[in-house]
């Protein structure tokens, strides 16, 4: 649906300079305006011509230098036609509004359930018995598997589990790969 008539403007989009008694050509604003069909300058309230000023940076520039009874006012409009792109890595957890960050953002496997854990490969895993945890600087597992688990040993990297370990009832404890006992 398209809109009829004009959005109002933030108070961040429009900047104001004021100077009088002054008697420079080169005045520096608080801002860098984005050209000079961006900003309005007017002295003792006429409009100026785009052709009696120029722009560089944040410095404005007069054709003609000021004398000291005229007041330069410059309002400048900021983001005209400019789109924002914020920064990598410059958005703070507060900025983050509650559920904003969705299991689509953060997986492209698995599904997010109780139970379940975000592993470092961004997958839903589940948490099962038997699972080592850490504790400080502590590292203990469970006595008892109480569900079906798989463990797959990797060559990269090492693992350790204490018993004794009793596997409940009809669950299996699968071990995929080489397995170094000490």
């Amino acid at each position: 649906m398209s809109y009829i008539g004009q959005a109002a403007l933030k108070n961040s989009e429009i900047k104001r300079f004021d100077v009088t008694s002054s008697t420079s050509a080169t005045h520096t604003l608080g801002w860098p305006p984005v050209n000079e069909q961006s900003i309005i300058v007017t002295i003792n309230g006429i409009k100026q011509q785009e052709d009696a000023y120029t722009i560089a940076g944040s410095v404005l520039t007069l054709t003609d230098a000021l004398v000291a009874a005229d007041k330069l006012e410059v309002i400048g409009i900021i983001d005209v036609g400019v789109i924002t792109i914020v920064g990598d890595n410059t958005v703070s957890t507060a900025k983050l509004g509650n559920s904003s960050v969705t299991e689509a953002k953060l997986s492209t496997s698995g599904t997010a359930v109780a139970g379940n854990y975000l592993d470092g490969t961004m997958a839903w895993s589940e948490v099962v018995g038997g699972a080592v945890t850490t504790e400080g600087d502590y590292f203990y597992n469970y006595n008892t598997i109480s569900s079906n688990l798989t463990t797959t040993v990797e060559t990269t990297k090492a693992a350790f589990v204490a018993g004794p370990i009793t596997i409940a009832d009809t669950f299996t404890w699968t071990i995929v790969g080489e397995l170094t006992m000490i």
